[in-house]
């Protein structure tokens, strides 16, 4: 099954580059806890990421750069993605907490279509790097029609960053250290490995 190599490289490219990895990670953190640039600093992390999934050579410039010359559209990009995720989780906790059997129905309704907006969104910034002109609506559109065309595939990559998530979490010291490069290079890898496979994205260089 083709998210298990995905998986594989992830873990390949994180160790190859570990150390330019857990310094992009505490960028991340930096730029998270600051809030104003949060979305720039995941922009550049995702672009450091696409690069690597690409195939191609990374270094810290390149999250400087993308931080840098992407504020506006990646904040328009992930705040966009976050007030979806409020809206749906809103919406089912208001019927989950209805008493109407009908309500209930409506609650598990809106529980698929969070599953299916999470599934869609790990590919939001990967398909932002992955475009040569970025456009945020080429991006939400072949987000979901990948995540619908490819369920079992994107589902399972998704879980395996819920997984990096959570063993991060588990283990303290590796949160703060990896965890945000980690789940952004799944991302970018499992998007970049699909996209081969369809033949939209140049096959890997010969030894690797």
């Amino acid at each position: 099954m083709k998210a298990f190599p995905a998986m594989w490289r992830t873990v390949k490219v994180l160790y190859d580059e570990l150390f330019l990895w857990v310094w992009l990670s505490v960028l991340w953190w930096a730029g998270t806890l600051l809030i104003l640039p949060a979305a720039p600093v995941a922009a550049g992390l995702h672009a450091a990421a696409n690069r690597s999934a690409n195939y191609k050579r990374v270094d810290s410039g390149f999250f400087w750069d993308a931080a840098k010359g992407q504020i506006k559209r990646s904040w328009l990009l992930v705040g966009t993605s976050f007030l979806l995720h409020v809206a749906i989780i809103l919406n089912i906790v208001f019927y989950g907490n209805g008493t109407a059997s009908w309500s209930r129905f409506v609650a598990i309704l809106w529980l698929w279509v969070i599953v299916l907006v999470m599934m869609g969104g790990q590919y939001f910034l990967p398909l932002f790097w992955q475009q040569d002109d970025p456009s945020l609506r080429l991006v939400f559109r072949n987000a979901f029609i990948l995540a619908l065309q490819h369920p079992l595939y994107t589902l399972l990559m998704l879980i395996f960053q819920i997984t990096l998530i959570v063993v991060s979490f588990a283990t303290v010291l590796p949160i703060f250290l990896l965890m945000p490069a980690s789940v952004a290079v799944a991302a970018n890898v499992g998007l970049v490995m699909l996209l081969e496979d369809k033949g939209l994205a140049p096959p890997p260089p010969p030894g690797v």
